[in-house]
């Protein structure tokens, strides 16, 4: 203590030392002080418990197994199984991997608290990482900000000192490879500054964790498997537009969308109605798929309705994407295209 009381008083103002030394380190989970960065989402949704019923962060950390190999990590992939297949490659693990078979797979207790569960678990994952750590992921490394990967996996590897590397890897070749971070002087004040650099986050796109863990390769080692939401392969999309100004349909001075996304078994995954789209401006549609779909409409009728998906995008005059719309009649037009999902 008084060795700590010394250094801080030769680092700090004597004027904010005693204030430094009689504050404790801010725990928002029970037992042991947090150590790793990001906050975790909490609740959401209405109903369910007011706390999680998921394992605390002491619980999370006593069931850690510390694997003999390279930690690798991924996001903004799909259901690739790219992370799983790199990990054995090279005698490492992925996420499940740390924990005992079926422990990141709790999804039997509330909806309201497992985001936040998976947050944690896979803050801690990185918390604990030593030595070279691999991020599989486009080798463009833009990743969505919403990702637990740029939330909470990156932050905690960037402030744990056992980490002498990150090297990404990119999940369609793994061959091609390059050192995105390694421990530097970076002064603190200057830590979000570097981590936004080093995101290079997607511009314009939006997303939500899907209900798996993040981007969840459905690795064969999962105990239950994480099943994926939807049917993949070849999507649909179906949009009714409603003209602008027209009193019977749509009063309003831009125009309006009804959008319905289908699986590649023809199966209803998500969609809007009735949404308002001014011009040049992106209508976000959630559904099951990991990657919101954008859409968007011109200035006037005869413009084309764009779309964007992941690595995709197109517009309604689109034949590789087998569009086919319909002129206006009554005020709409209905249209079809489909897209790799």
């Amino acid at each position: 203590m008084r060795f700590t009381q010394a250094l801080l008083g030769f680092l700090l103002p004597a004027s904010i030392l005693q204030g430094v030394l009689a504050t404790p380190l801010p725990d928002v989970h029970s037992g042991l002080a947090k150590r790793y960065s990001g906050t975790p989402t909490g609740k959401q949704g209405d109903g369910g418990p007011d706390d999680s019923d998921y394992p605390s962060d002491d619980d999370i950390r006593g069931a850690y197994i510390a694997p003999s190999g390279a930690s690798v990590f991924w996001s903004q992939i799909g259901t690739s199984q790219a992370p799983y297949d790199f990990a054995q490659s090279i005698g490492g693990v992925i996420v499940r991997g740390t924990y005992p078979k079926g422990y990141t797979n709790q999804n039997k207790r509330s909806s309201q608290w497992i985001q936040d569960f998976r947050d944690r678990f896979s803050a801690i994952y990185a918390e604990k990482a030593s030595g070279e750590v691999f991020f599989v992921a486009p080798f463009d490394n833009k990743i969505d900000a919403c990702r637990i990967w740029s939330r909470m996996e990156l932050p905690s590897l960037m402030d744990n000192s056992d980490v002498t590397k990150i090297t990404l890897v990119d999940y369609t070749n793994f061959a091609n490879k390059k050192t995105i971070w390694e421990p530097t002087s970076i002064p603190f004040s200057k830590r979000e500054e570097a981590i936004n650099q080093l995101l290079s986050k997607r511009a314009d796109q939006a997303c939500n964790d899907w209900d798996g863990y993040g981007d969840d390769p459905a690795d064969p080692d999962a105990d239950p498997s994480v099943s994926i939401p939807y049917a993949p392969g070849w999507c649909g999309v179906h949009v009714t537009q409603y003209q602008k100004n027209e009193e019977d349909v749509n009063p309003n001075p831009n125009y309006r969308l009804d959008i319905t996304i289908f699986d590649s078994q023809g199966e209803t995954i998500g969609g809007v109605q009735f949404a308002d789209a001014p011009t040049d401006v992106n209508v976000n549609v959630d559904s099951k798929l990991p990657y919101v779909l954008l859409v968007k409409t011109g200035a006037v009728d005869d413009d084309a309705v764009l779309f964007a998906y992941a690595d995709q995008s197109w517009g309604s005059n689109d034949q590789e994407h087998h569009c086919d719309f319909g002129s206006y009649d009554s005020g709409k037009r209905q249209g079809d295209c489909g897209f790799s999902c």
